[in-house]
């Protein structure tokens, strides 16, 4: 019997006599565990160990079926937000919780909850100050259509959940009327404005990052989680094609007491946690951590371009470690300071505004390279969804075509230059080409049998006298 590791505690497992299934419990340290296992065995040699009395389970009260919207929303989060969501979805649901939701509807009794209550409460919302994360500029907004459609959707799902609970027979949610809102569709370059941009490019950094996002389909937390043992760049690998990354984790900066709630639950998805170089009590950690889908576990292929500069970036590495020695915190990472430390997302987002600023480019996101890398892919691959889908990593096929191809007026322009070129002028040629062939069939005809030429003549004679 050891302990095993299981998220950020340690789960040891036991038979007891007269039980079929074994046991099993976990502990926040490795020597917890092992000092368990001790006692354990122990109790055993004495012939007086007993299994562990069950812990019972909570009984709701008739008094719980008066529970407020505030009360709902912490229990429908804890029993459960903790078992189905991630850590990010996790904290932006706790997050419209606390600031919007239980606020304006934290003490309505949820059996009292009307339609009419919910459809004042989002036109209401809709002149509210915004409330801005710490670490974000501060701004004068108020509460986006965008953030109320999230909201509605989590106080539906709570809803739906107290309906299956009993508390009430029916959901209002389900008949609102929400303030009407339209998603903006994201800028993408095309491919020539990519293209100019990596041209443009001289932050080593910034330019490896382009390249992964538009040659691999990446995204940006899987471009900074990405570590050297997950890079294939030989030269038998490049020379057949077969150069590769894969994608099993990404770098984030996650709440830590989401981080804490999923671990104790046994589904933290962390795989390794940075130090904090800042002496500061930070309400966050830069994990890495294991990708949002299994889907999103994959393999990509690298262009001979990528690959080699791939190989370029980990030579420089090489030697700026040799250089430092151990000055250089070496965690494998493939984008890192000179010292070795992690980039994170605002930084990159940071090198890329600065370059847009000074090129003049159109204004985009990190994230439209993705879109811009499919869009690409679809094109130049005759529309082979399956195989785009492979690179970027998506569960269904329908993502890729209803939310990451894009068309540009430059595409648009040269598909109605080919449908002028395949359809209006090809067709015309063709069809004077074929009147012409009958016209020489049909003097063929004639001279092969002159007996119906005279016919034809004396005919046309007749109608016109």
């Amino acid at each position: 019997m050891k302990p095993r590791k299981k998220g950020q505690q340690y789960e040891i497992s036991y038979r007891c006599p007269g039980y079929s299934k074994p046991f099993y419990e976990r502990f926040s340290s490795y020597e917890e565990a092992n000092l368990r296992i001790a006692q354990i065995e122990y109790e055993k040699s004495l012939g007086v160990f007993q299994p562990p009395k069950p812990v019972p389970i909570p009984i709701r009260s008739n008094r719980q079926k008066y529970i407020t919207v505030g009360e709902l929303m912490d229990e429908y989060v804890q029993v459960y937000g903790l078992n189905h969501w991630g850590d990010s979805f996790l904290s932006c649901s706790k997050h419209r919780i606390e600031h919007y939701i239980k606020p304006y509807l934290g003490n309505v009794a949820v059996k009292d909850l009307t339609t009419h209550d919910l459809d004042l409460f989002y036109d209401s919302l809709q002149d509210k100050p915004a409330v801005i994360l710490k670490g974000h500029k501060k701004t004068d907004a108020t509460v986006s259509l965008s953030v109320i459609e999230k909201t509605h959707a989590l106080l539906r799902s709570a809803l739906n959940q107290a309906v299956k609970w009993e508390y009430i027979s029916s959901n209002p949610a389900e008949r609102v009327t929400l303030p009407k809102y339209r998603s903006a569709e994201r800028d993408v370059w095309s491919a020539s404005e990519a293209q100019y941009a990596l041209d443009c490019c001289s932050d080593p950094i910034l330019h490896t990052a382009m390249l992964l996002a538009l040659g691999c389909s990446m995204r940006i937390g899987e471009i900074l989680g990405l570590t050297w043992d997950c890079v294939d760049f030989s030269d038998e690998s490049i020379h057949d094609g077969t150069a590769h990354v894969f994608v099993n984790k990404e770098l984030k900066r996650c709440q830590k007491d989401s981080l804490n709630a999923l671990a104790h639950r046994g589904r933290s998805q962390v795989i390794f946690t940075f130090p904090e170089w800042k002496q500061t009590d930070s309400t966050t950690s830069l994990v890495l951590k294991s990708p949002k889908t299994e889907s999103s576990v994959r393999k990509v292929y690298l262009p001979k371009t990528v690959a080699l500069a791939l190989r370029e970036v980990k030579s420089s590495q090489d030697a700026l470690k040799l250089l430092i020695g151990n000055e250089y915190s070496d965690y494998g990472l493939v984008i890192a300071h000179e010292d070795g430390r992690p980039y994170e997302e605002r930084q990159i987002a940071a090198l890329l505004r600065k370059l847009i600023a000074e090129y003049d480019l159109r204004p985009v996101v990190f994230h439209s390279l993705r879109h811009c890398s499919a869009s690409l892919k679809l094109q130049i691959g005759g529309g082979n969804i399956k195989a785009v889908q492979g690179d970027t990593g998506h569960a269904q096929a329908r993502m890729v075509t209803d939310l990451y191809a894009h068309t540009h007026n430059e595409d648009r322009r040269r598909l109605a230059q080919k449908v002028d070129e395949d359809f209006f002028q090809k067709r015309p040629s063709e069809a004077k080409k074929a009147a012409a062939d009958q016209a020489d069939l049909a003097y063929q005809l004639l001279q092969d049998h002159p007996d119906i030429a005279k016919l034809i003549i004396a005919t046309l004679q007749k109608k016109s006298s």
